[in-house]
């Protein structure tokens, strides 16, 4: 039997190009990162983001630098090629301005503009060229105009025009921007993630970006808090350097450190520093023995260890969110100051000052810090309340420490696996050292809190001795018997059902509400007796409407309005009484309407529960301010937003005194701040929530597009899309 062999190319198909734009970058600030990084690698000393008309029909994003430029070779050998080894190997050379190691080395990073815009201008001038190139790439128009990838053309202009001032960089403008709907909270997050792409510890300074727009959305970039001088002020400081050995005939690496306790000079506990007075070995245990084996690990570490790793260089700040401790630092700037936390939190990695991604951002954990504080809460810092910042040197590590092709972490090998691992031990040793400190602190805390109110207030015996002292229980006696059975019911229920029962406690709660609500009309000197019978009736409806809770509940299709609407008129009386101003874009058809199927009985129990505790921090704040003689409205506000979140929202907000307290702590079960109050209202909303598949969040309320005056507590009613 005879057999023939033929060859054949391997062919790429012109789509390719959509697809490697669209998966190989994972966000937009992943995508601005890829332009930056190629400037860096140029010499510039400059970058320029700026965002032009946004929200309008001809939006831009232009991208500038003042680097060394591209010749008409570059472009077409280099810029123009997909996986070039121009920066990559034998190639890769340090810059001849600033001895930059170039950081692109997979030859695909030009793509990631396809993940903002459609269509890209590139605009650039070689230094020491006298003329300037053009090229314009239409993704659909070029992917459309060939079927494969190696017969696309483009058009490549030579203008005789000095197109930068210093005559030399690079322009990339991208229009047909893919994000055609920008929030305020959308452009912030862009920005700051921008802003961090540089070593904010550790500045360069013949590098720096500069970010801005040619319209009022400038405001909006100029609200990004860049201000490092907070760090200066957290309560734990922690600095370290790891290198090897400056004497070739060690074996073990140095270790240095220095650490600092910053306690506010009024908890009356001393200010600590410490720090080894030379550099020292490291005690690691067996934290490489499962990597080197039984025979070969070391309790110390070793210079081998860093191979390909290099030195590390690091910096933590921890603060401790305590509203007394922060007043005590920051005075008035609280908000400002758990902001700059929040939008901080968080290690991450820069090399040769320049970020690599993902870590430190919001949804990274790479050193499992919250992991650590779940299982152990009093032992360790959280990720939350810690700002960090890992340092290496591209040229030591690059062998060693490979970033992904998208540019999300490095690839998980034995390298990273060591330099992961003794951070960790690193930021433990942090831990240690902080250790008796935080116990002070804990001390002085405990001095410092409340005795809180345990129990559920005004029982129902309570209100019929009150009735009985207004000679009411002729009208009231038969409809509170219904009330006392049903209720009597349900705490049992509760108490006698452990955990399960801690869903039907959030039950227990809107029958308590209630009460309390007839229990102020009842102490009044004048009872209005036909409102209170109106109370009683709204409470027995209540109980059968929280049946749901009891049984499955059935979905039914409504929309944002409507329940904000029937939310409005439960709590209109309480409006009234209260003082409080009501607004409501969305039934005055301002905001956008949208519909969903839910259990609509539910959802509106959560939106009155979330409007329960605005009249009380209302309230609040309306005492405080009348004892400093100002003028203050109560003011509540429940309106849509369909673009913000990854869903359509209903946003309640308030000019109270807002949150003082985490999340993650006010979504917890009986966990309040008002006196006699149970602590499940904002648990059962976000029970809720959960359960149709949505989320309740926090947003910052200067990242929505409401009035400025709603500047209290503000929470997000994410419903799924």
């Amino acid at each position: 039997m005879s057999t023939q062999t033929s060859t054949h190319n391997i062919k790429a198909k012109s789509h390719i190009l959509s697809l490697l734009g669209d998966e190989l970058i994972g966000s937009d600030s992943l995508a601005i990162f890829e332009l930056v990084k190629n400037a860096y690698d140029a010499d510039a000393e400059e970058v320029i983001v700026e965002f032009i008309n946004l929200n309008q029909s001809n939006q831009q994003i232009i991208i500038e630098d003042d680097g060394h430029g591209m010749t008409n070779k570059i472009i077409q050998d280099v810029w123009l090629t997909i996986g070039t080894d121009f920066k990559r190997g034998k190639n890769r050379k340090e810059s001849k301005k600033f001895n930059r190691v170039s950081f692109g080395n997979k030859g695909v990073g030009r793509l990631a503009v396809h993940k903002l815009a459609k269509k890209i201008t590139l605009e650039t001038q070689a230094e020491g060229e006298m003329f300037s190139s053009r090229l314009t790439i239409d993704w659909a128009e070029l992917i459309a105009s060939k079927e494969y990838i190696q017969d696309l053309e483009v058009a490549l202009e030579t203008i005789a025009d000095q197109l930068f001032k210093k005559g030399k960089g690079t322009r990339i403008i991208l229009d047909k921007l893919t994000t055609k709907k920008w929030t305020k909270k959308a452009l912030k997050d862009l920005v700051r993630k921008i802003d961090n792409i540089k070593n904010p510890f550790s500045p360069n300074p013949n590098f720096n970006i500069k970010i801005k727009a040619n319209d009022f959305h400038q405001e909006w970039i100029s609200e990004v808090t860049k201000s490092n001088d907070i760090l200066k002020d957290s309560l734990y400081q922690f600095g370290f350097k790891i290198k090897v050995s400056d004497n070739a005939k060690e074996t073990f690496a140095k270790f240095l450190w220095r650490y600092s306790f910053n306690p506010p000079s009024q908890t009356g506990i001393s200010k600590r520093t410490a720090r080894n007075t030379d550099s020292v070995n490291l005690h690691i245990g067996e934290l490489y023995k499962d990597l080197d084996g039984e025979e070969e690990y070391n309790r110390y570490l070793r210079n081998k260890d860093l191979i390909d790793i290099g030195i590390i260089k690091g910096k933590f700040y921890v603060f401790n969110q305590n509203s007394i401790l922060l007043k005590m630092d920051f005075g008035g700037q609280i908000n400002a100051v758990k902001q700059f936390i929040k939008d901080n939190s968080g290690v991450k990695i820069f090399r040769d000052n320049i970020r690599v991604y993902n870590y430190g951002e919001p949804y990274d954990d790479w050193l499992g810090l919250d992991l650590d504080k779940i299982q152990r809460a009093g032992d360790h810092f959280g990720k939350k309340v810690t700002i960090g910042a890992i340092e290496l040197n591209l040229k030591l590590s690059n062998d060693g420490l490979i970033e992904k092709t998208n540019r999300e972490g490095f690839i998980d090998n034995i390298p990273f696996n060591r330099f992961q691992l003794l951070v960790k031990e690193v930021f433990n040793f942090f831990e240690r050292e902080a250790g008796n400190d935080k116990d002070s602190v804990e001390a002085f805390l405990e001095q410092t809190r409340p005795v809180k109110k345990i129990g559920f207030g005004e029982t129902i015996k309570e209100l019929e001795s009150k009735i009985k002292d207004k000679n009411l229980e002729k009208e009231l006696a038969p409809l509170l018997i219904r009330v006392d059975k049903d209720y009597t019911e349900m705490r049992d229920i509760m108490v006698n059902s452990g955990m399960t029962g801690l869903n039907l406690g959030v039950a227990f709660h809107e029958v308590d509400r209630e009460i309390r609500f007839i229990n102020a009309d009842l102490n009044s000197n004048n009872v209005d007796i036909e409102e209170v019978k109106d109370k009683v009736r709204n409470l027995i409806q209540i109980l059968e409407s929280l049946s749901p809770i009891l049984r499955q509940n059935k979905s039914s299709l409504s929309s944002a309005k409507k329940v904000v609407e029937i939310a409005k008129k439960r709590n209109s009386n309480r409006f009234n009484f209260h003082k409080i101003v009501f607004s409501s874009p969305v039934l005055t058809e301002e905001n956008e309407d949208f519909s969903f199927k839910v259990p609509t009985n539910l959802l509106i129990s959560a939106i009155s529960n979330i409007i329960d505790n605005a009249i009380y921090w209302t309230r609040t704040q309306s005492d405080f301010v009348k004892n400093v003689g100002e003028q203050y409205k109560p003011a509540i506000y429940i309106g849509t937003d369909l673009f913000t979140f990854e869903g359509p929202s209903i946003i309640i907000a308030d000019n109270g005194p807002g949150f003082s307290s985490e999340p993650e702590y006010l979504t917890q079960p009986f966990k309040t701040k008002k006196e006699g109050g149970m602590g499940l209202g904002l648990y059962f909303a976000d029970l809720v929530m959960n359960m149709i598949g949505g989320k309740l969040l926090f947003p910052d309320n200067s990242d929505l597009e409401i009035p400025k005056v709603y500047n209290g507590a503000c929470i997000a009613l994410v419903f799924p899309k």
